[in-house]
């Protein structure tokens, strides 16, 4: 549950920080901010598919400071920060609770779980193969106790 739990508030809180960027700029607030916080349960990509483009075209029209604020909040904030020093920090957090570790915690297996699940299931396995994921370390870990290994 580390996993889908932490998954989750990153999501969010990649979602709200991308809308301010959004909202400083006066594009459409609420759908940027589904759209970042979507993005995120993409592997690797991520909000890279939301707010390059999104800079890519503000230059384009001209909007270089605009552009400018989008690529701050997206590269920097979003992609950056979130992702590589809070989202540990998150899952540490979460971890420490539950008081065990756990495999899924490990970012290799939630990328390979999630990009299976897209294989496999399309869109909708960027839910499906972590929680797949998740039952079968449960199952395994499940075993281990009834058998006493």
């Amino acid at each position: 549950m580390t996993l889908v739990s932490s998954v989750f508030i990153v999501a969010i809180l990649q979602g709200v920080v991308f809308s301010i960027g959004v909202m400083i700029v006066g594009l459409p607030t609420l759908f940027f901010g589904i759209a970042m916080a979507l993005a995120s349960f993409i592997p690797v990509l991520g909000g890279i598919i939301i707010w390059l483009p999104l800079t890519l075209y503000l230059y384009t029209q001209g909007q270089s400071a605009n552009a400018i604020v989008i690529l701050v909040f997206g590269a920097l904030l979003v992609g950056a920060i979130i992702d590589n020093i809070i989202r540990p920090i998150i899952i540490k957090k979460l971890s420490s609770r539950l008081a065990e570790k756990s495999i899924l915690d490990h970012t290799l297996i939630t990328v390979l779980s999630t990009l299976a699940g897209i294989i496999q299931f399309g869109i909708l396995g960027l839910f499906i193969g972590p929680i797949i994921a998740a039952m079968a370390i449960s199952i395994f870990d499940i075993y281990e106790l009834k058998k006493g290994i």
